[in-house]
């Protein structure tokens, strides 16, 4: 057993030389650090950025699910996806005293042993020992793990091609990925860069960027290196060419560019509609109902070959065509009581603000005026609409998201912790442009719960994201764009507004034309329509361009837009599918089928069973798509209305579901709309006593069409056959409202 000794006999003096040895180790460490790094320009020596930090990409060390999720992984943390390599570089070589790098036994290093599988590693086997990953690592750490100050930076990642047609499967494709670095340098990075396919169905990529088709189609090929995206468009057309005689005659430019697209795809478009099916679908998109009988017995006879033209123009005249814009704004801007007070109170700001949005729907204000007047207001949210905009997210970092994802199409929320991993966005960008919405200064009113929002040119916003210039103080700057001299005296939010709404914003027009676009087609020309990030390709080339382009000229004419929309032969191709189109989702080759908005179907329920309701406090009769409020409705919830609640989720679900299948069904409201006595069938039954009248009436006021003669010779059996005629036309009357002809839009 061993002797204890005091501090005057040999153990003191081991214990000082011990303390002597560590010291020393200490000393030699740093020297053999400041030595490496003195040395890190030789050649041979592998450079943390460029050779160290994109195995942890590669490897998907720096995943989620692996130490690049919030906190680490046993308490190794690194920068997601490695999209702050920079930062990295602390916690592999300092961090945890240093443990995980050893210099004096590079072989014995934590960060090359765990991922080589030589010592237990819950991530598993990431590389081989032998493998050039490893030898990487290894003669890194044995140059003394440096990574300079003046290291080069990367500058830009460039992928090539950028666009790449694929005619076959036979003949996969080879990307080829350069890094350029802020030494002036360029180097392949090819076999070191992370690939990404956005729709793996249609081409696949290898880890070294080699593209195969799988079908025709078009994608994007993304490639991911030290936080920095690019992307490579991919078009594969079918490998059967077709006539330009198989295509329509061009109404416009809409056509020339969506015809072009396809013809380069070797897709025919579908045939055009039919006067009926166009009636059909025009009034459901723009006036939010079916047109009735008689309208379309007169738009039948009608003989004049601008007849749908003109159809357009009346019906985007009328006020039920400012309902229905009206009632997509507001759910754009998600208008709801339940942000903007308490009961009646927040009630009354709400309908303040609906009021607003109706009443430049109306006055066909430009859009710019309309989203100028929308950053800059100013007053009580009880007596000027607009105010309750800055209601709604109550912190500049809230209302910095939602300027850029509804007015820009950009989601910036990725890049309030970490930049954002596919688009440009970084943690500064985000934070910066938070700070003109930081201007935004609300104060108590005279009124209970009222808010008087106001400019407070002293408003500041912290950098709060856990990368960064994190605690500094942000400076109002535009995306990817100047910032304001710190000492700028102006209103940054009317600079903002300024910015924003200019013709030559990068931005705004294209993300608005895609918004209506998404609207009648049901699909943005980049979708989803408010993620318009650089890496997601357009569906038609110069579409969404020229659209922009079109609504700046027009002095952003919203209203503009949409008539050329409706007038092209795009918006007016048949949903029925041709031997070449059947696969497409996204080119507009034919017309993709949407189910109802959850309002407009309600009311056309309504229409056609000849029922009316009273919704809350409005006066029986009032149409949904009219209402300033929401109201309890079941039936509009099951049918996926806009809950107006999160940013991510604005738009209605025009998704079919069982449950909507099961209410039209077995519903008892669905069947006193059917049964009642006052409703459409009880006239009918007294004014059309010839069965084939009665059935040919019930399709028109539903499918917007008349019957084929084998569908009325069935229709005819079964109502002789039922006991009683009122039954049978029950019955009939909700085959027709349950068929997908009557519930789609197409």
């Amino acid at each position: 057993m061993r002797k204890h000794t005091g501090p005057n006999h040999t153990g003191g003096a081991l214990s000082k030389r011990a303390h002597r040895n560590v010291i020393t180790l200490l000393v030699l460490f740093t020297v053999m650090l400041t030595s490496a790094h003195a040395n890190i320009m030789t050649s041979e020596t592998p450079q943390f950025l460029k050779d160290v930090a994109p195995i942890l990409d590669k490897q998907g060390c720096s995943i989620g699910m692996c130490h690049g999720k919030f906190g680490g992984q046993g308490g190794f943390n690194l920068s997601l996806l490695t999209l702050n390599p920079e930062s990295d570089y602390k916690p592999i070589v300092h961090h945890n005293r240093g443990r995980r790098i050893n210099l004096l036994e590079p072989e014995q290093s934590l960060f090359l042993l765990k991922p080589t599988g030589q010592v237990p590693h819950e991530g598993g086997l990431r590389f081989e020992p032998g493998s050039d990953e490893a030898l990487t690592i290894l003669l890194w750490i044995e140059a003394g793990a440096p990574f300079p100050t003046d290291a080069p930076r990367l500058a830009k990642l460039e992928i090539q091609p950028n666009e790449l047609v694929l005619t076959s499967p036979n003949a996969p494709a080879q990307l080829e990925v350069l890094a350029h670095w802020t030494d002036g340098s360029v180097e392949d990075v090819t076999a070191q860069v992370v690939y990404e396919s956005k729709d793996p169905a249609i081409a696949e990529v290898s880890e070294t960027g080699e593209v195969t088709r799988l079908r025709w189609g078009g994608t994007a090929i993304l490639a991911r290196y030290l936080g920095e995206v690019t992307a490579a468009f991919i078009t594969l057309p079918r490998e059967t060419a077709i006539a330009d005689t198989d295509f329509p005659a061009t109404a416009n430019y809409i056509d020339e560019r969506v015809f072009a697209k396809l013809k380069k795809l070797n897709v025919q478009p579908s045939a055009l509609i039919t006067d009926t099916e166009f009636l059909r679908r025009v009034y459901q998109d723009t006036i939010g109902r079916l047109p009735t009988p008689a309208e379309i017995r007169a738009f039948l006879a009608d003989t004049h070959p601008d007849k749908r033209a003109r159809c357009i123009d009346k019906l985007l005249d009328t006020s039920a065509w400012i309902d229905v814009r009206t009632l997509a704004l507001a759910d754009m801007l998600r208008i709801h009581p339940r942000d903007l007070g308490n009961g009646a109170f927040g009630e009354r700001g709400a309908t303040l603000f609906h009021e607003w949005v109706r009443d430049t729907v109306a006055q066909n204000k430009p859009y710019d005026a309309f989203v100028h007047e929308l950053i800059t207001a100013r007053g009580s949210t009880y007596q000027h609409g607009p105010t309750n905009y800055y209601r709604i997210e109550r912190q500049p970092a809230g209302r910095a998201e939602t300027t850029a994802q509804v007015f820009l199409g950009i989601r910036l929320s990725c890049a309030r912790c970490h930049k954002h991993p596919f688009d440009r966005w970084t943690t500064d960008d985000y934070w910066n442009f938070a700070a003109f919405t930081g201007k935004v200064g609300t104060r108590t009113g005279e009124l209970y719960n009222e808010q008087v929002v106001y400019y407070n040119p002293t408003g500041r916003v912290i950098n709060q994201s856990v990368q960064g210039n994190r605690g500094e103080v942000a400076q109002p700057t535009f995306l990817a764009g100047t910032t304001l001299p710190a000492n700028y005296q102006g209103d940054v939010l009317h600079r903002l507004a300024d910015w924003m709404t200019s013709g030559t914003n990068p931005y705004f027009a294209k993300a608005t034309v895609n918004r209506i676009w998404s609207h009648y087609f049901g699909r943005g020309i980049v979708e989803p329509v408010d993620d318009m990030r650089a890496t997601t390709p357009p569906s038609v080339d110069g579409l969404l361009e020229a659209l922009a382009a079109a609504f700046v000229a027009s002095g952003f004419d919203t209203k503009h837009i949409i008539r050329q929309i409706l007038n092209s032969r795009t918006y007016q191709l048949s949903a029925v599918p041709n031997e070449t189109n059947e696969l497409d989702d996204r080119f507009f080759s034919r017309f993709t089928p949407r189910p109802m908005n959850a309002h407009i179907l309600l009311d056309v329920l309504n229409d056609v069973t000849g029922t009316q309701e009273k919704y809350g406090r409005y006066p029986i009769g009032t149409r949904t798509v009219q209402l300033p409020l929401p109201v309890s409705s079941r039936f509009l919830s099951l049918f996926g209305r806009s809950q107006r609640e999160f940013l991510g989720n604005l738009a209605p679900k025009l998704e079919p579901t069982l449950t909507q299948a099961l209410h039209l069904i077995n519903a008892p409201y669905v069947q006193k709309k059917l049964r009642s006595r006052d409703g459409a069938l009880t006239r009918l039954l007294k004014t059309h006593h010839e069965n084939r009248e009665l059935i040919t009436e019930l399709y028109l006021r539903t499918l917007s069409r008349f019957p084929t003669e084998k569908e009325l010779a069935t229709a005819e059996a079964y109502l002789a056959e039922s006991p009683k005629r009122r039954e049978g036309s029950e019955d009939l009357l909700w085959a027709l409202i349950s068929s997908r002809a009557f519930l789609f839009v197409q």
